[in-house]
């Protein structure tokens, strides 16, 4: 396999702001991330949305990758865009590939985990998938310059806020069944605490009291794995909160991606 080339949305921010990477959560691929990229331009930062290896925009790999890999290769394209040391934030699926970069990695200098997955119950629940075949999802990638024109002609035909469940039908749609399956089997498989000891870096836990891929319990296991980590809930809220709570997101990480305030709505308890 040849170097893979990423794509990433690039939001408008004022000049000279912070850098901070958005790693968007199973699938769902950067311009879910949109709405939150936003939201935190309004507190000085100028966020960058990546689409993974094999989603969105990015190459296609022939085979789907397992959390560890794209941690991988996020670290080296980090390192080639002059972006570290990156104040990276990973949401959902994106919160295990995050994680891996920053324990793996020395090139993160904050980092924030929303609505991190999965949960131990989770993830037993969803065991099964384990008899899933690995590396599934074989495809070319001479196809690539045709399904790329296709994917900005149905992004252009949803316009600027189309609704979540469109954006993720089109996302499954243009990554392939079987890819998007074998990198669900790898979430299932990967646990996230396994590489926060390595993590250096600031880190704050973003867990929305109605998300039911996380807990309260589970938010605080991984906090205590940290050398510096802390943790806040979101009231209200569920997994779709980078979406449709994308306000609220941004004014708990935004201070504490520019300046490391501790200021939060709601302390996790």
């Amino acid at each position: 396999m040849g170097p893979l080339r990423l794509h990433a949305l690039l939001s408008d921010g004022p000049a000279g702001a912070p850098p901070v990477v958005l790693l968007p959560g199973l699938v769902t691929a950067s311009r879910s991330m949109v709405p939150l990229a936003r939201a935190l331009t309004r507190h000085g930062l100028r966020p960058w949305i990546l689409d993974p290896a094999g989603f969105g925009y990015s190459d296609k790999p022939p085979h789907a990758l397992a959390i560890r890999e794209q941690a991988d290769i996020v670290a080296e394209w980090l390192q080639v865009e002059g972006l570290t040391p990156a104040r990276l934030l990973g949401n959902s699926a994106g919160s295990q590939v995050a994680a891996a970069v920053a324990g793996r990695h020395d090139v993160v200098s904050r980092l924030v985990l929303l609505s991190p997955t999965l949960r131990p119950a989770v993830r037993s629940a969803l065991s099964w998938m384990r008899a899933v075949p690995a590396r599934t999802g074989r495809c070319h990638r001479p196809g690539g310059g045709i399904r790329v024109r296709l994917l900005e002609a149905v992004h252009d035909r949803l316009g600027d806020e189309p609704s979540l469940r469109a954006l993720n039908v089109i996302s499954y749609a243009f990554a392939g069944l079987p890819r998007a399956v074998s990198t669900a089997r790898y979430a299932v498989e990967e646990k996230l605490e396994r590489d926060l000891p390595g993590v250096r870096a600031p880190t704050l836990l973003v867990r929305a009291d109605r998300d039911p891929l996380s807990s309260a319990s589970w938010v605080r296991h991984l906090t205590d794995r940290l050398a510096d980590g802390r943790s806040v809930r979101l009231p209200d809220v569920n997994h779709t909160a980078f979406y449709l709570a994308a306000e609220t997101v941004a004014n708990v990480v935004g201070p504490f991606l520019t300046d490391g305030s501790r200021t939060t709505p709601s302390a996790d308890g």
